[in-house]
């Protein structure tokens, strides 16, 4: 009787190792199923499918407007979605807050640039599974490069401004400065501020501070714009700087458009 006992707790208990085993089963199934529809959405830019593949608790704290505009920046810094792998298992986490979810990671290739993206799906009501979170990781990105060779040229122009070599400086100049300000009121700008806060003894360029703004409009039209600041020793006078430079797109060269004291 104990023998017999003893097999039926084993066979019972093996069933129940079975049966949760076919339930993540299909939970991961069916969480990489939306998982590859979303990012099929995401390479064709129908935003609108994407968010329809999404929980309505992901709305809870982030708007659909708020996701679009996710999906469209990352679009607008990374260009075209190449291709997609996941590159690790499925999470399974079935005593959440929020219910029950699957978390995975796709590894992502871009026109210009990688990022490393964390999926979150979680189990609706009618067993199916709906995006809940997505975060991302950009790296070997292309406008993280065009910061870097922003910084730079930064420097190379602050080298030729504190050395008085004006003509180098405004040899580093985009068409779109030398329109608002021709060459000769470009020299007439940079001897005024020698005069009113004395010559450059010293910079840093402060990296930390560096921004971008990608594929936007400003004053030189649609294009890439990156504020560098730069810290400024003239006289006795510490001074914030900002010099900013633009292109027209990421296969065009860099530029400097404008010199500002902050």
């Amino acid at each position: 009787m104990k023998k017999t006992s003893t097999l039926l707790f084993g066979i019972s208990f093996l069933l129940g190792i079975l049966l949760t085993s076919c339930g993540a089963q299909e939970l991961n199934s069916n969480a990489e199923k939306t998982a590859t529809a979303f990012y099929n959405d995401l390479q064709k830019k129908d935003y609108a499918a994407a968010l329809a593949l999404c929980s309505n608790k992901a709305f809870s704290k982030d708007t659909q407007e708020d996701w679009t505009k996710a999906f469209q920046r990352n679009a607008g810094l990374l260009g075209e979605l190449k291709s997609f792998k996941k590159t690790s298992g499925f999470n399974v986490q079935t005593s959440t807050s929020v219910g029950t979810t699957v978390i995975t990671i796709y590894d992502v290739e871009w026109q210009y640039g990688k990022s490393q993206d964390s999926v979150v799906l979680i189990k609706e009501k009618d067993g199916g599974m709906k995006l809940y979170r997505y975060t991302w990781q950009h790296s070997k990105a292309k406008y993280l490069e065009e910061v870097a060779a922003s910084e730079k040229v930064a420097s190379k122009y602050m080298d030729a401004v504190k050395t008085g070599n004006y003509d180098a400086a405004i040899a580093l100049l985009s068409e779109e400065a030398l329109k608002a300000t021709p060459k000769d009121n470009w020299a007439s700008f940079l001897n005024k501020a020698v005069d009113q806060l004395g010559n450059i003894s010293a910079y840093n360029i402060l990296k930390d501070s560096s921004s971008y703004n990608i594929a936007a409009t400003g004053n030189a039209g649609k294009g890439n714009y990156y504020d560098i600041f730069v810290q400024t020793q003239r006289g006795d006078n510490k001074v914030k700087e900002k010099v900013v430079f633009f292109q027209k797109n990421y296969e065009e060269p860099l530029k400097l458009l404008g010199h500002f004291f902050l």
